[in-house]
């Protein structure tokens, strides 16, 4: 997949900040375009920075943003409300895109409208989207890998937390970690942990108590990171059992401050409404056709924790 540079996302600001320099007459006209953005179990807390970094775009472009999506993951309703956003009208989709094939046709469909769609934070090989702004999942993973083999070490036993199994990027990352995992030797499964917080919870707890002898747990996705560290909590397992995963949420955050987890890896989802907004935008303004952009990310331990849990709270991490 192409990515681009530092100096590719500085054009791309300059270009959608370039409206601050029109008459009010101009900018008006750019009023009028409206965007859908929709997600994946937008129920979760996961979204609340993409939401914000789609809202502060939203209003420096002038344009209106909506967000919408099924409260859990399901193909089938996500298709169905794209349908809805075609037959509206809308000026551009954004959407997430968590099947290998589920979301073609319909995508193509809005494309063949003369709607732009892009993909951010989950993406799929073969879709006709335009472009796919969000982080690289099986390197992210890779990462995380790295990450779990410092802590277990070689030999060591872990379980995969994933709250929507068949998710093209939550498997992604769970490939790429497993591909370090198998160079230490340190053996793996993988459960499903659903979206709902507690039964993360108690799905974890059930599972430590027919497997006493794990090193740890580690989330693919947002509910089940909290869930890991909240589990170590109930549990009263810190500094026996490691627990991570992913996604900056404020429970995540929390736990990695208490101890009851060791780090998570951050995905920068106030970046994936952010430039989903502007990429639909410089479509509209400049017929620039939207671009592949890798939001990147880092990983959040005890060392830095401090320095995003305010920005995390506020919505902007």
């Amino acid at each position: 997949m192409k990515r681009f540079s530092i100096l590719t996302l500085t054009l791309i600001l300059f270009l959608t900040m370039s409206f601050v320099g029109l008459n009010s007459t101009e900018v008006a006209a750019q009023e009028d375009l409206e965007f859908t953005l929709l997600a994946h179990s937008s129920a979760i807390a996961f979204w609340r920075p993409v939401q914000q970094g789609m809202e502060d775009a939203a209003e420096q472009l002038g344009v209106s943003v909506n967000f919408t999506g099924p409260a859990q993951m399901d193909h089938g309703q996500q298709v169905a409300m794209i349908e809805n956003q075609i037959s509206a009208g809308v000026d551009g989709i954004g959407t997430t895109i968590t099947d290998p094939s589920a979301y073609n046709n319909i995508v193509q469909e809005a494309l063949d409208e003369g709607i732009p769609v892009v993909a951010f934070n989950a993406d799929a090989e073969g879709n006709p989207r335009m472009a796919y702004i969000g982080q690289a999942p099986d390197t992210a993973g890779a990462a995380m890998g790295e990450r779990i083999a410092e802590l277990v070490g070689e030999g060591g036993s872990i379980v995969f937390l994933n709250e929507d199994p068949g998710h093209t990027d939550l498997e992604a990352r769970t490939r790429g970690a497993q591909e370090v995992l198998d160079e230490y030797n340190i053996s793996y499964e993988s459960i499903d942990t659903t979206t709902d917080l507690s039964t993360a919870v108690s799905t974890i707890m059930d599972y430590y108590s027919g497997n006493p002898d794990i090193d740890g747990w580690f989330g693919v996705s947002a509910t089940a990171t909290e869930a890991a560290g909240l589990a170590v909590e109930q549990l009263d397992l810190a500094g026996e059992v490691y627990a991570g995963g992913f996604d900056l949420t404020p429970t995540t955050l929390e736990a990695i401050q208490d101890g009851y987890a060791q780090f998570t890896m951050d995905q920068h989802p106030y970046l994936q409404g952010y430039y989903t907004v502007h990429a639909l935008y410089l479509y509209h303004k400049y017929a620039i056709d939207p671009v592949d952009i890798d939001t990147g990310g880092g990983i959040v331990d005890q060392s830095n924790v401090n320095d995003v849990i305010d920005l995390s709270a506020d919505g902007y991490r």
